[in-house]
């Protein structure tokens, strides 16, 4: 009757109270919970990093990349991962309804503002950029993916702006000079369509913003397009008035999207890019829809042999050592990662463990030991469930930068033995 009831209770109270006693300092297999049961019933914890752990490289084929906090932009070129383009759509929108510019407006000039964010790479290197206006619409309830087909989005022979520059984040922002003729564009629109936005996009829907290549060196820059601070400001005049501005603004009623392109034929990486042995030194993540890692988990006979009789998992660390990277002071380590359950399509599916808050999930990067580390313990005990029916089929994990659609980050983590653990504490319920 013991044993009945505490194979029931063994994945609820026990549980927690045998993770409370872990987090306290236990290393070492021992007997506890002597106050829960009666004498001569008592409860054993084990420990195994047995457990096989490797890792392959794998292509990411696109993620979903409209509306995101940061805006990606310009090109990087790196030794390792090869080159990397971020380019840019967007909407702007008119800043007041019932728009008149006056009679015989003429521009002076029409300024592209870009809000600065961060930087990640070399920012020493010239950025060249070319700027379109876009031929077809976005739509702001539509998801959009970052290898895009923009085919017929706008005339690759008429850019309003080719524009050279080298980043400088730790300043408000970036000033684009656009053509005159454009600038003028916008002043001639009819007065039918500036009477408010719903009319507006459909005469002007917004532009196309390209990165064009480095050869060594470059940069992605991350701008902010959610607080109505970047946008497009005509400067004019009108018969009435010789000093005049009008602002059209990216805002968070605007939509944006962010395409990626990444070309790895002559980089360090391309020979393990989908390879399927899993046996290479090193793994490589990147952010922009690069590449991530799926990462097999095979679990010791010696443990499978106990779980049909029922195993409680109290705690599973799953560990990932960084490699020895000459080139991380041009590209900082991504402070988190993140883990997904790998469906046989390809695609990620929610671990429980990621719902229960980043104290408990973990993923941050460790300076000291040079790790990041996961409790995956909801996880393991699915993939371990004693009822066979109930168990979830072990097709591995995907392994990704935490922020993947936008950062333009990469990684380098060493693979195999000891490199990648998993680490098992648990309580055979029997």
């Amino acid at each position: 009757m013991i044993n009945t009831i505490l194979r029931k209770a063994a994945f609820g109270i026990f549980t927690g109270c045998l993770t409370l006693v872990l987090f306290s300092g236990c290393n070492n297999s021992e007997e506890i919970g002597l106050n829960l049961t009666p004498q001569g019933e008592r409860f054993h914890y084990r420990i195994d990093s047995t457990a096989v752990v490797t890792a392959a490289t794998l292509r990411q084929d696109s993620l979903t990349s409209e509306k995101r906090t940061s805006s990606l932009l310009g090109c990087q070129n790196d030794p390792v991962f090869g080159r990397t383009y971020a380019h840019l759509l967007a909407q702007l929108r008119l800043s007041s309804n019932d728009v008149e510019f006056g009679e015989t407006a003429l521009i002076d000039s029409v300024v592209l503002l870009l809000k600065y964010q961060s930087s990640y790479g070399d920012t020493t290197t010239q950025q060249d950029i070319r700027i379109y206006e876009l031929k077809q619409d976005l739509y702001f309830d539509s998801t959009y993916y970052s290898n895009m087909d923009i085919s017929g989005f706008y005339d690759a022979a008429s850019p309003i702006s080719t524009f050279s520059y080298k980043p400088t984040p730790d300043k408000d922002s970036v000033l684009i000079r656009l053509s005159d003729d454009f600038g003028q564009k916008l002043l001639e629109t009819d007065t039918a369509y500036l009477s408010d936005n719903t009319v507006w996009l459909q005469y002007f829907k917004g532009l196309y913003i390209e990165a064009q290549p480095v050869e060594q060196g470059g940069s992605i820059i991350a701008y902010n397009f959610t607080g109505g601070k970047s946008r497009i400001t005509l400067y004019y005049h009108n018969a009435a008035n010789d000093s005049l501005k009008y602002e059209v603004l990216i805002n968070s009623n605007s939509t944006w999207v962010n395409l990626f392109r990444h070309e790895y034929s002559s980089a360090q990486i391309n020979p393990v890019i989908n390879d399927s042995i899993y046996l290479y030194p090193d793994v490589y993540l990147q952010g922009g829809a690069g590449v991530r890692a799926h990462v097999k988990i095979q679990f010791p006979d010696s443990l499978m042999d106990q779980v049909n009789e029922g195993i409680a998992i109290n705690r599973a660390e799953l560990v990932f050592t960084v490699a020895d990277d000459p080139t991380v002071g041009n590209f900082a380590r991504p402070t988190s990662l993140r883990v997904f359950n790998a469906r046989t399509d390809g695609t990620n599916e929610f671990i429980d463990d990621l719902t229960l808050g980043e104290a408990y999930y973990g993923g941050i990067f460790d300076e000291k030991t040079g790790t990041y580390r996961f409790n995956i313990g909801r996880h393991v005990q699915n993939l371990l469930h004693p009822d066979s029916s109930q168990r979830i089929a072990n097709n591995g994990m995907f392994l990704v930068l935490g922020e993947e659609r936008t950062s333009a980050a990469r990684l380098i983590l060493k693979n195999g033995s000891n490199a990648m653990k998993l680490v098992l504490t648990y309580t055979p319920l029997n």
